[in-house]
């Protein structure tokens, strides 16, 4: 939608007229001779705004620097998926380097190639697994890019509970995709070693951060055998547990405050729903642990709570 309005909003102002918009008023700089006209942006909110300049930006760059693509968080963000932070940094890749870039906070790339990438109303943008590698490759930051993924691959495999099989299905096909893309950058890929990681231990079942977090945080300590979305079946009704270890029964359960609603009363009402819900899966046999995000500032105590609760199953 961004992309969209900014594409018809966007103006080239030939050189002979750099120095002034007669025909266009409320047309506004971008960088150099590239302008948008604001009154063609409609339905276009104030929350909005910082999409706009990004989208803009990337306009002016894609008809300056043709050789060149988008690449990595922001390529993702272009693509419609969630980036970190959500109004990334640009980041472009060039197979040369005969310009010069002087749009301010741009991060170059020098490649002997470009990586494989989609035309996007105009822009040449990374290709969506290559996008994610590049993000996995070179994320400082391995538990946020691990989430990142594993919440792209519950859209990109459009994962749905009450069709497990054919989501799984989906899902090893998304992993083969991005696979594929690792091996094609070859062994002396920098970050190769945890992106690879990430990929193996990724999860398309994780709806949220929250979950794909807790994920993270069992995989790090070298736990086995938990299942995302495991089905349940009791008292006539289908739950379906974030996180499960079926042969010892031992469930994880993340608390984000959204699933909660925005208000008293359907806070009241969900908060009632999940103490059922609880009961119905205790007497089923499930020992259920409840995490929140500030459980995940102490990934070792919860850990070790797992631990705990495993050994006393199988004790």
């Amino acid at each position: 939608f961004i992309l969209n309005a900014v594409e018809r909003a966007i103006i080239r102002v030939p050189r002979s007229s750099h120095h002034g918009l007669t025909k266009t008023p409320a047309a506004v700089k971008i960088a150099g001779r590239t302008y948008l006209d604001l009154p063609l942006l409609t339905d276009i909110n104030m929350s909005q705004l910082p999409e706009v300049v990004l989208a803009a930006r990337l306009y002016h760059l894609a008809r300056t620097h043709r050789a060149m693509a988008v690449i990595g968080q922001c390529a993702l963000w272009a693509h419609g998926y969630a980036s970190t932070p959500r109004i990334p940094a640009l980041t472009i890749a060039s197979s040369t380097s005969s310009h010069s870039i002087h749009l301010p906070a741009v991060t170059p790339s020098r490649v002997r190639r470009l990586p494989p990438i989609t035309d996007a109303r105009g822009l040449l943008i990374e290709s969506p697994e290559a996008a994610q590698i590049t993000v996995a490759r070179t994320s400082p930051n391995q538990r946020a890019a691990f989430a990142q993924i594993c919440v792209i691959g519950n859209a990109f495999t459009h994962f749905d509970n009450f069709r497990l099989k054919d989501s799984r299905r989906h899902e090893k096909y998304w992993k083969e995709l991005l696979s594929a893309e690792l091996t094609r950058l070859g062994n002396g890929a920098r970050g190769r070693s945890q992106a690879q990681w990430i990929i193996t231990h990724a999860d398309a079942g994780c709806a949220s951060p929250g979950e794909a977090r807790v994920l993270y945080e069992l995989c790090a300590a070298g736990l086995t055998g938990m299942r995302t979305q495991v089905e349940v079946h009791t008292r006539g009704r289908r739950y379906f547990i974030d996180c499960g270890f079926t042969a010892e029964k031992v469930g994880i359960e993340f608390d984000g405050r959204a699933k909660y609603g925005d208000n008293a009363r359907s806070i009241h009402a969900s908060l009632s729903r999940e103490r059922e819900r609880q009961r119905h899966l205790e007497a089923a046999g499930w020992h259920i642990i409840r995490v929140g995000w500030h459980d995940l500032e102490h990934p070792d105590e919860l850990i070790a709570q797992v631990r705990s609760a495993l050994a006393a199953r199988l004790g």
